[in-house]
C-alpha cells in the first residue's frame, strides 16, 4: 500500500500522457490525469485531444532543449580547447 502512494506522489504535476513535468503546474496535471482516468478519447472528445496534443508539444519541446543543451556544451568544450593550444 505504502509503494503505491509514493508511485503516485512521484507522478504529481507529470503529465498522465507522456511522462514529463506539466509547465501548467500539478493542479492541471491533476485535472489531466482525471481526465485520462476517466473516459478518455481524443478522437471524440476536443478536450482530451488538447491534453495528448500538449502532451507531445512538451516532449518535442523538452526534447529540443536538450539537443540544444548538448549543442552548447560540445561548442564550450571545443572553445576550452582551443584556449588550451
Amino acid at each position: 500500500m505504502a509503494a503505491a502512494k509514493e508511485n503516485s506522489d512521484q507522478g504529481k504535476g507529470f503529465c498522465p500522457v507522456y511522462d514529463i513535468e506539466c509547465p501548467s503546474g500539478s493542479d492541471a496535471a491533476d485535472a489531466c490525469e482525471n481526465r485520462f482516468t476517466g473516459d478518455y478519447n481524443p478522437l471524440q472528445n476536443f478536450r482530451d485531444a488538447e491534453i495528448e496534443h500538449c502532451a507531445i508539444y512538451r516532449a518535442e519541446r523538452q526534447e529540443l532543449g536538450g539537443r540544444a543543451q548538448t549543442l552548447r556544451l560540445s561548442k564550450e568544450e571545443k572553445s576550452s580547447k582551443d584556449e588550451e593550444k
